[in-house]
């Protein structure tokens, strides 16, 4: 797409360069780096900030762009007849192309790869490791589940269309003190409950109850306490009935990632890292880093952070011991190149204090590891209509906009086929569409008017513009054209080229800064570009090669679209 062209741009430009002005220091990799994409296509399609090359010529910015224009223009270059400007303005040089020449690269770039549009070879043969949604066994998935799950997965899919190797892990919370409450629970309660028919409900109302009963009655936090001890020293009943707890867990999970197609490779629990703690402490201790603190043992970190706790006072290790064992698994075992935490923000210090010890053992891949923080959820008041105490249920949330979305249905367009679907990938799509569509490091105010609204900045309106382009293209009643007859040169249609070129760069923009709200608001871009470009323009119905040129460019414009809701695993439906 346009990489392909500032790639072009930047190895003619080296050309140029080395050869007049006699510069070798500026690289084809610089140039390509230094290119930029002018907000307003009047100003070209690429500018060259030329200020570089001013300390070397000792001339200012202006008079260089003045000169290296002059020089452009009259270069022999294969790239030459494609250009059909370039201008100085100030300290840049801007360059713009011949219609014909973009749009004939952006048909290539979608057709080039089927189901790959976009796509880049930036990551090819690394590995990315990426821990998300990871819930806690016992607990149901809340709302407050939702941004680590979706962000999650949304930045998974980026690294995948840069070509890295993805591992998508499930950390999940399976160890600790309240599995020893709920194993005693169990044990003196478990027969009043239907563990047979309702297995996960009657789970949560065990945990529920305990600490309920806890409150009243202070000896069961250590009756719980001394159960858990058992199961740390392997105890084969208290065991059994753990993996009965996590086994019931993951199948409740799995129904919930079922239905917002969320997907992970590998189930690595806390617990996985049991056996791995006391060669992270031993190492620790070998480097001189552990010491004691008032009975604990910690490592200092400095004056500007708390130390990192490693193990309590009465022996057992934390969370951080079990994230610095589990940082080793992913990068000596899974070979992580990068490896990316997602989760809430309250958790900052925690993973920087991980972080930093890794670095102090000389683990010079802690670089490389990244805590990719999200804000909080907030709701308007009386816009949730199903709560459970103080709990809002992600269930709750997902049946209730599903709903929603067929009540819509059913006044809108009642005979519908695949209504049923429809409303799940529209309903689910607006939900998903609503938490990726601002920046993760933001909170997100969910507010149902504002996510369902299929004409403002939501995901049934990105969906509806998809099923717009395919409506086209059913009624054209043939296959779509894979090229353009001739030279698209209205205003509308060369800003719909120019955004359907920026996608690849936003897919790298987005996986570079992990950040999945850069590709969303993009879709927005997207749609209100072919919306000004469908209200102006008569598409069908036109003179022959005029309707194949629209039609190839209404087809190019779907499939960028399906393209970038897969990405944010939205689904694109083919009727609404």
């Amino acid at each position: 797409m346009l990489t392909n062209v500032r790639r072009a741009t930047a190895e003619f430009l080296s050309t140029v360069i080395s050869s007049h002005f006699s510069l070798a220091s500026l690289t084809t990799e610089a140039l390509e780096a230094a290119l930029e994409v002018p907000k307003k296509l009047e100003h070209g399609h690429l500018a060259f900030p030329v200020f570089p090359l001013a300390k070397e010529l000792k001339k200012a910015p202006p008079l260089i762009a003045k000169e290296l224009a002059e020089v452009v223009t009259k270069a022999e270059h294969p790239l030459s007849k494609e250009i059909a400007s370039v201008l100085p303005a100030g300290g840049f040089l801007n360059v713009t192309f011949k219609d014909a020449y973009l749009q004939k690269i952006l048909i290539d770039s979608v057709y080039a790869e089927p189901g790959k549009v976009g796509y880049s070879k930036k990551g090819e043969g690394k590995t990315v490791v990426i821990d998300y949604s990871s819930p806690n066994v016992a607990k149901p998935m809340h709302i407050g589940h939702l941004r680590a799950t979706v962000i999650g997965q949304a930045i998974r899919n980026l690294a995948e269309t840069q070509g890295y190797n993805v591992i998508g892990l499930n950390h999940l919370g399976d160890w600790g003190v309240q599995f020893g409450k709920l194993a005693w629970a169990y044990m003196n309660w478990g027969s009043e409950y239907d563990f047979k028919g309702k297995p996960f409900e009657s789970l949560y109302a065990l945990y529920v109850r305990f600490h309920d009963e806890a409150e009243k009655d202070k000896d069961l936090d250590a009756k719980g306490s001394a159960v858990f001890r058992q199961l740390e020293q392997g105890d084969a009943q208290v065991t059994k009935i753990w993996k009965e707890f996590v086994e019931i867990s993951m199948k409740e999970y799995g129904r919930m990632w079922g239905l917002l197609d969320v997907s992970h490779d590998l189930v690595r629990g806390e617990s996985f890292y049991n056996n791995r703690l006391k060669a992270v402490e031993k190492e620790l201790e070998d480097k001189k880093l552990l010491v004691e603190s008032e009975g604990a043992m910690v490592v200092p970190l400095g004056e500007d952070m708390p130390p990192c706790l490693i193990r309590k006072t009465d022996g057992a290790s934390l969370y951080a011991t079990r994230d610095l064992a589990s940082a080793e698994y992913r990068h000596n075992e899974l070979k992580a190149d990068l490896n990316l935490y997602v989760v809430g923000v309250d958790q900052t210090l925690h993973f920087k204090q991980v972080f930093r010890v890794l670095e102090l053992m000389g683990h010079v891949w802690a670089k490389d590891c990244h805590h990719i923080a999200f804000g909080m959820y907030r709701f308007k008041e009386g816009k949730m209509s199903t709560r459970r105490g103080r709990t809002v249920f992600l269930e709750d949330v997902i049946r209730q906009a599903i709903e929603m979305v067929d009540k819509l249905i059913e006044a809108k367009n009642p005979n519908l086929e695949n209504r049923k679907l429809v409303a799940e990938q529209v309903g689910i799509g607006a939900i998903l569409f609503n938490d990726l569509a601002v920046d993760r490091v933001r909170d997100v105010e969910f507010d149902w008017e504002k996510a369902l609204n299929f004409e403002g900045d939501s995901g049934p309106y990105v969906q509806y513009m998809h099923v717009r382009c395919l409506s086209l293209i059913r009624k054209y009643g043939k296959p779509a054209p894979k090229s353009i007859a001739i030279e698209l040169t209205s205003p509308e249609e060369r800003e719909l080229v120019r955004t359907l070129l920026n996608y690849q760069d936003v897919l790298a923009a987005a996986f570079t800064t992990f950040r999945p709200n850069i590709v969303a608001q993009y879709m927005l871009e997207l749609c209100a570009a072919f919306s000004r470009f469908y209200n102006k323009h008569r598409i069908l119905g036109e003179a022959e090669d005029v309707q194949t040129s629209r039609m190839a460019l209404v087809e190019a414009t779907r499939r960028v679209l399906e393209a970038g809701l897969r990405t944010l695993n939205i689904q694109a439906p083919e009727a609404m």
